[in-house]
């Protein structure tokens, strides 16, 4: 037991029930409900411009951080930029590559998961 990491989706799984993947999904629903342009069914294509990201960290930080309403789904880098520098700036580490995401149009959703995971880990747990 000493030394074990306790992870941080147990909590959320044992609220929402099911799978880890989709009680993290289901609480990205629920953080991001009401913005515009997010419909967010998975951890690949849904995340693709960038404004999921946005409106996850807007949801915590606020417009001073994530000036959301100024964002569009056609400027990813853009996207992709302020929501990084936004969650660097609280301590959340950037491991999403700002090329991959802005050229596939179905990102690794296991790296998507992971970092969406950092995100909820800082302000959750």
């Amino acid at each position: 037991m000493k030394g074990e990491r306790k992870d941080p989706l147990n909590a959320l799984q044992v609220k929402n029930g099911g799978s880890k993947r989709n009680a993290l999904l289901k609480w990205c629903q629920q953080k991001t409900l009401g913005y515009n342009n997010i419909d967010i069914t998975n951890f690949s294509s849904s995340w693709n411009d960038g404004m999921a990201v946005c409106a996850l960290l807007h949801s915590y930080l606020g417009e001073s951080r994530i000036p959301y309403a100024s964002l569009s789904p056609h400027d990813k880098r853009t996207n992709f930029s302020v929501a990084f520098a936004a969650a660097e700036s609280v301590g959340i580490p950037t491991t999403l590559n700002i090329q991959d995401m802005i050229q596939q149009e179905r990102p690794d959703w296991q790296q998507v998961m992971a970092y969406v995971t950092s995100i909820y880990k800082h302000f959750e747990t």
